[in-house]
Parts: C-alpha cells; structure tokens; sequence
C-alpha cells in the first residue's frame, strides 16, 4: 500500500455552549480531529453512535485502519467527532448529571460482537470470537462510554455541533451511525444548504419510536424539533441524496426501512443500501469496526461520488 500523505491535520472544538454550575461559569462542547489530503474530493464529517466515541471511525478493535484513514486515502478531508460528553468531549456530572452504568460484556454492547438473532444470516464479520476471551471485544468494550442519560440534551448538544462544525468547514458530506443518526438530522434541518449528501449507518430508529434505553424520538427521528417532515405542509429535504445503510446480520433491516420511507416522504433521495444485496455479507451493526470495514468504506465512498457528482450538474 503506498504511504499515506496528509497536507494539513489538527483539532478543535465547536458548538461551544456554557454552563452555570457550582464552581462558576463552565464551556462544553464537540471535539472534532481532521486530516486533509494534498488533492481534497470532498470534505466528510464522521460521527459515532451510542456510548462511543471518534476512536469507532479511527481504527478498529484489532488495531486495523479505521474508516477515517479508508476515506482519507480515498481522498476526502476527514473530519472526526467526538459528540458532548464522549471521547475527547469531556463528561462531567455537574453538566450531564450522574453517570450512567459502565459497558458491560453481559450489556447491550457485546451484541455487537453477538451471533445473528435468529432467522438472519451468520454473522462472520467480527474481528474476533465474540467471547470472554475476545481481545477484540475487551478493546471495543474498554474504549465504551456510559449512553447519554437524556437523551433531548443529547440531541441539543448535537444540533450546535452540526451548526458550528458546518458553519466552520463548509459544505461537507456526513456519515453517522446508530444513535448518532441526530447529528444528521439536525444538520439537515439547521444547515440543509452545507449537507451536500447524507450517509446513515443503521441509524436509531423507527421515526417516533419510544426507545426503553434512548428515549422518545417525539419528532420523528429526533427527540428535538426540526424544519421539516412528512406532512403536507411540512418544509421539505429538496431532494438532498441520503443513503441508509443496514447489514444483514444485525436485526437493524426493518427498521432502517421505515426510517428510509419516513425521509422520502420529507423530500429527499434516498438509498436504501442494504449490504447483503451488494454482494457484502456477514456483518453485524458496528461495520466500521468488522474485518471487511475496507470494503464497506469502498461502497460508500462510490455511492457519496455518484450523488454528489449528479447533484452538482443538476
């Protein structure tokens, strides 16, 4: 593989909101990391989902190339986040209350790890046995956070990262996954003219579900109001290219299905990228992390250049 070349790299923090607490007047806000590459295709903003955090879209559990280092290679200005209270976001319980229990193998983020639930094709794709013993699996539950406690203020603190990340980089192209879905949302309905196409890894969801671990999504795909949505005299997406992206194995299908009709009746163009029919198979709900991440970066990264090229010479 021939070396990587990296123009410009750095970090910084947006969506700088503060908080009045006992010891005084605290600032919080969304930890972003980036590298450029000498020829820019596109800038590409990656969140993480759940109680992750930007590590999920920088490497793997068993030390590989992340999707950040995929997509820079492909070309794309990388643009990382750590959403509030995660990773280099720092948490702290005077701003986000009580800290939630830690990962667990025997919680919900081992599933990640888990065999197919049942009826669905075998799920071959992690890069380890799964188990106790599993040095991938202790990796990836080291590196997990406690879920967001509320989640409203989950989806607050996401849409003034979306705004001030796109208000400071420009038009860009964002990929979330799972419950970072938000931030995508919120940048459509907050910023729709600087998101030249969306791609949405298993996102959370059906649109208005009640979640017993995330909460209420009260507007559709998001606990929070946005600009627009489904009904007749609802503000409308404009045929902004949004790709939902659902793996085989990991039960997230029918749901990824509604969210996709849901976002079509608010206006917008989207694919329905399930990775079995794609010729990719054996992967569970966290693909960025599995053996072929490569090839699912590969799929992406064409789908973003077809979209983005059409919407361009429309």
């Amino acid at each position: 593989m021939d070396p990587l070349v990296i123009a410009d790299q750095g970090h910084f923090f947006t969506g700088l909101r503060e908080h009045a607490g006992p010891a005084g007047t605290s600032v919080y806000g969304t930890h972003v990391q980036y590298q450029r590459p000498p020829a820019v295709r596109d800038n590409l903003v990656l969140v993480h989902g759940g109680g992750g955090q930007a590590l999920d879209m920088l490497t793997t559990p068993d030390g590989r190339a992340g999707w950040a280092t995929c997509f820079l290679r492909d070309g794309f200005a990388v643009y990382t986040v750590d959403r509030p209270g995660l990773g280099r976001s720092p948490y702290h319980p005077d701003i986000y209350g009580p800290y939630g229990p830690p990962a667990t193998y025997e919680g919900f983020v081992a599933t990640f790890a888990a065999p197919s639930p049942p009826g669905l094709p075998e799920h071959t794709q992690w890069p380890g046995g799964g188990g106790r013993s599993d040095p991938s699996l202790a990796t990836f539950l080291a590196w997990q956070e406690p879920f967001p406690p509320d989640i409203v203020r989950a989806h607050e603190d996401m849409r003034a990262g979306a705004v001030g990340l796109l208000d400071r980089i420009g038009p860009s192209v964002l990929l979330t996954h799972s419950f970072g879905g938000g931030f995508g949302w919120l940048a459509l309905s907050e910023r729709l003219s600087l998101v030249r196409a969306l791609v949405a890894v298993e996102p959370a969801g059906p649109p208005f579900a009640k979640h017993p671990v995330l909460g209420d999504f009260s507007y559709g795909l998001t606990s929070v109001p946005v600009s627009f949505g489904p009904g007749r005299g609802d503000t409308k997406l404009g045929g902004v290219p949004v790709a939902v992206v659902s793996a085989e194995c990991s039960g997230f299908e029918p749901s990824c299905h509604a969210t996709a009709e849901y976002l079509r009746e608010c206006g917008a163009d989207v694919t329905e990228m399930r990775l079995g029919e794609a010729g990719i198979h054996g992967n569970g709900h966290a693909m960025m992390l599995e053996k072929n991440n490569a090839e699912v970066a590969a799929l992406i990264g064409g789908w973003i250049s077809r979209h983005t090229q059409e919407r361009a010479g429309s």
